[in-house]
């Protein structure tokens, strides 16, 4: 039997992930960092996300991230013997996973429909980008942050639009997925489905933004490293380099101004937050300016000394050093050169040590025998076939 080399609370379960790149597989990188089996079902030729580079030991970072701990099964789903591996693998499985272009499931004969007549207690879960009304738009992360409104927001009048540096659509998508899935699996589970539209994740994450502009009317404008509710709250340059400063109440900006002790902040127009919304501009140049005249560290222990939320501003090595040294969770080291990062939870007492994937087909043979029931001549005549590979 195929078992999952993760015990957890979802240990026993078996999910089926034909997802690519990473909205779908992420998702069902999660269900298996919680223990169920995960089979990835992807063509002969292998995910795409398998040429994303860098690559170490010919295994793509990013691949290995999205799809660690799985069991690898190369299946050629255009083709019509296909059907049988791909009914006993629904027959099987507690859950399944997608996020192909719109109407590509339905070709492939693993839409919603289909699948809970073979077998109704299963959860299926489907990612797309755009909404259901939008028709069958293919989309990346960058489209649906454009389409929602969340790109018209990041960086400042200067600079234009930035996307943000992770596909961060499509890590929260999977998150999602495999929460409902997770929700699903605890309840009655008759033809179950999880269907989320990246646009409407998005919204979520936009969710105070979206319910402000609802309330007031007012379109808000990108601000950089500010917040349009509280001030000073954003990064500053010091003597080397930039910290984030947040005195985000009244209390807060009092100790603030002590400690910068700067008589121009004690003018009565930056006495309240509105005040200080209000000549936000005036504000962050006095606040800049006290800041730039000693080093960050300096500052960071000041500010620390006085109870006001502060933190440098990393470069990301930094950052990665810190995470190896101080996390509860910090890599994986699956080789050399090949390290990825472990999920926040893994559990009391797990441990996070997933193997290095295998390449397209690894575990084809193992999954149709040893999990499907497939004697060695059907498995034979499918890969001479090349329904499998």
């Amino acid at each position: 039997m195929i078992t999952s080399g993760s015990p957890g609370p979802l240990a026993g379960r078996l999910v089926v992930d034909f997802g690519m790149n990473i909205a779908g597989p992420y998702g069902a990188s999660v269900l298996s960092d919680f223990g169920a089996t995960v089979v990835k079902v992807e063509p002969p030729m292998g995910d795409s996300g398998r040429g994303y580079p860098p690559e170490r030991g010919g295994v793509s970072v990013l691949f290995a991230s999205m799809n660690h701990d799985k069991r690898y099964v190369a299946l050629d789903l255009r083709n019509p013997g296909a059907r049988p591996v791909v009914d006993a693998l629904v027959e099987q499985a507690d859950v399944l996973v997608q996020n192909l272009r719109p109407g590509a499931p339905e070709r492939l004969g693993i839409d919603a429909e289909r699948c809970h007549d073979i077998n109704p207690s299963l959860v299926h879960c489907s990612v797309e980008a755009f909404y259901p009304g939008d028709g069958p738009r293919p989309g990346y992360d960058l489209m649906v942050q454009a389409e929602s409104g969340l790109l018209s927001l990041t960086g400042d009048e200067a600079s234009g639009p930035c996307r943000f540096p992770a596909a961060i659509l499509d890590h929260v998508a999977g998150l999602w997925l495999a929460l409902g899935a997770m929700a699903e699996l605890a309840g009655p589970r008759d033809r179950a489905v999880v269907r989320l539209s990246m646009l409407d994740v998005a919204m979520a994450l936009l969710n105070d933004k979206a319910a402000t502009f609802v309330a007031d009317g007012i379109v808000p404008t990108p601000m950089g490293s500010g917040t349009s509710t509280t001030a000073p709250h954003r990064a500053y340059r010091t003597a080397s380099g930039h910290i984030v400063v947040g005195a985000a109440n009244d209390g807060l900006f009092r100790k603030l101004v002590d400690l910068l002790d700067v008589e121009a902040l004690r003018a009565d127009r930056f006495a309240t937050q509105a005040g200080r919304l209000e000549h936000r501009t005036e504000l962050d140049d006095l606040v800049g300016a006290a800041l730039a005249g000693a080093d960050a560290e300096v500052w960071l222990a000041r500010l620390d000394a006085s109870g006001i939320p502060a933190a440098l501003v990393r470069e990301l090595p930094d950052a990665v050093a810190r995470h190896r040294d101080a996390s509860a969770t910090g890599f994986a080291d699956l080789a050399e050169g090949l390290s990825i990062v472990a999920p926040p939870h893994v559990g009391s007492g797990r441990v996070f040590d997933p193997p290095v994937p295998g390449p397209p087909g690894a575990d084809t043979a193992a999954v149709l025998h040893d999990l499907l029931g497939f004697d060695e001549p059907t498995i034979a005549r499918l890969i001479e076939e090349q329904i499998v590979a």
